[in-house]
């Protein structure tokens, strides 16, 4: 869990707005970077992961408060601002919000696998999603090349090789490789999705 909060940690410690930052202090990148909305992110998931047809709201993963809760990530409200990113400042709430929805989709991505006794994924996977997401139903017994390609899938080529093998060493920490698939591939997969590289505006 240790290295998952490191993937994350990055996402939240721009929450304060009225942390003084000095000429002396190192300034975290974060701090300016914001994210990238939730229109853009669903309509990526939905384009790197889904058949074309698929039926997909990201703030379905909020239960019945997921319209309201999902402003708070920037979700258009209207006709006509599909691309007005607002509330994209990280901050405690969006956090928050940000991962529970996420969360929801990693254990959708879990459920995908043959013999999962999570409840059934809320949508289809694409060919290509399929291939993927399914090398890694074999867990534990799943290597590098698949981590390697499940990484790619999520973030593209953009984000550090340094940040792939952080999240290959995930997978093979002690406490994942301990738990069984429906345990361990939603916590994987999050670690991917929470990654600033998918995640905020670059």
């Amino acid at each position: 869990m240790r290295t998952l909060h490191a993937l994350a940690v990055v996402l939240v410690v721009g929450c304060g707005d009225n942390a003084e930052i000095t000429d002396d202090e190192p300034v975290d990148p974060s701090q300016a970077a914001g994210f990238r909305g939730y229109a853009a992110v669903e309509d990526d998931l939905h384009a790197k992961f889904l058949e074309p047809d698929s039926p997909f709201e990201l703030y379905a993963y909020l239960g019945d408060a997921g319209e309201e809760l999902s402003r708070l990530t920037g979700r258009p409200d209207g006709f006509g601002v599909a691309f007005d990113v607002r509330n994209s400042r990280p901050n405690a709430m969006n956090v928050l919000v940000w991962r529970m929805m996420l969360e929801g989709f990693a254990r959708d991505l879990a459920a995908t696998c043959p013999g999962s006794s999570l409840p059934a994924a809320s949508f289809a996977l694409s060919s290509r999603a399929n291939v993927t997401v399914g090398a890694l139903c074999s867990w534990p017994a799943v290597d590098d090349a698949a981590l390697g390609e499940a990484w790619t899938l999520v973030i593209g080529r953009a984000a550090p090789t340094a940040s792939r093998d952080a999240f290959i060493n995930y997978a093979h920490s002690a406490d994942l490789q301990s738990r069984r698939a429906d345990d361990a591939l939603p916590q994987l997969w999050l670690g991917a999705l929470l990654h600033p590289a998918f995640l905020l505006e670059q």
